[in-house]
């Protein structure tokens, strides 16, 4: 298993699985040259089944990816409240549609670029409560319930539920490829 493989199964088991609508991870950039044509393979092995891998921005030292369910990030970034919000503050109009996710993401880009740390509006994309990224956004980040793959303000009880089929999503993948299984004929495996 090559590193890139390793830590698409460790950071995008529950997107993989169909569990979440992204997931974002990163790697070192000096490792980008190695890995860039399996990264190209896994885009064009993975694109029948609805999942894309996008390049969102590399810095000095990493190089940021998002690994994404196209349909279920649609579905997520059409949420009436979600859409206003994410308009309000420069995305396209049409955001939500089909014909206007590379603009979105290319605004998504833009916003990375020119922030010092991740845009809020990220959890949107990773498919986090919209309560808790609103709540996240007018808290600056301070006084949650508990974190873990976001910080949590509304319904910690479910909130631990998803973090725990996160990770078992991730257990799963990771003991069926190891015992050599391609991930590819993993893809509608329950966890």
């Amino acid at each position: 298993m090559s590193y890139f493989e390793a830590e698409l199964i460790h950071h995008a088991a529950p997107t993989l699985l169909g569990r979440k609508q992204a997931n974002l991870f990163s790697f070192p950039l000096d490792l980008f040259a190695q890995y860039k044509d399996e990264i190209d393979d896994y885009q064009r092995q993975l694109a029948p089944h609805g999942i894309q891998i996008v390049y969102l921005y590399s810095c000095q030292k990493r190089v940021c990816i998002m690994v994404y369910r196209e349909k279920a990030l649609l579905r997520g970034l059409r949420i009436p409240h979600v859409k206003k919000y994410l308009v309000s503050i420069g995305y396209p109009e049409t955001l939500g549609s089909r014909h206007a996710l590379a603009e979105t993401i290319r605004y998504l880009r833009s916003r990375m670029r020119t922030h010092c740390e991740f845009p809020h509006e990220i959890g949107f994309f990773l498919g986090y409560p919209p309560a808790d990224v609103f709540a996240f956004i007018q808290k600056k980040g301070q006084h949650y319930k508990c974190i873990g793959y976001w910080k949590v303000y509304g319904d910690e009880a479910k909130a631990l539920r998803i973090f725990q089929c996160y990770e078992d999503c991730r257990e799963t993948l990771m003991q069926q490829v190891a015992a050599g299984t391609p991930i590819l004929s993993l893809l509608g495996i329950a966890c």
